[in-house]
């Protein structure tokens, strides 16, 4: 399974007629997806996203797709290599200051009811 906090999102019919798990979170959506949907998740991502936002989500990889505001899409399979550009990349974007990007997850309510407790010892 996959999970994705979207955010930057306006239109989540396209991932509902496609039977992805949908939970609320005011303007904000978790969104929960077997393997074979990553493709369809991600051409998704890149053509609904706004400007300026990111989305990640996390399964056996955790990846991260940013849109700049330019609408430059780059995305990245978190590894050893590349986890300092993803931390500060993301701290740009959000105009914060994140500790780590696996403190940035964990610290996302919808990660921890989710991902976390289903897949205790791999988060």
């Amino acid at each position: 399974m996959n999970y994705s906090y979207l955010m930057g999102i306006n239109n989540i019919d396209i991932l509902k007629q496609n039977n992805f798990k949908i939970k609320y979170f005011g303007n904000n959506y978790g969104v929960i997806f077997d393997d074979n949907k990553i493709e369809l998740f991600e051409k998704y991502i890149c053509e609904m996203i706004e400007n300026g936002y990111w989305n990640e989500y996390i399964g056996k990889d955790r990846v991260f797709i940013f849109k700049f505001e330019n609408g430059e899409i780059k995305k990245y399979v978190l590894n050893k290599d590349n986890e300092k550009e993803i931390l500060k990349l993301c701290c740009e974007f959000a105009d914060f200051k994140f500790e780590s990007i696996d403190k940035m997850l964990r610290d996302n309510r919808f990660y921890v009811e989710t991902y976390y407790t289903e897949n205790i010892g791999k988060f």
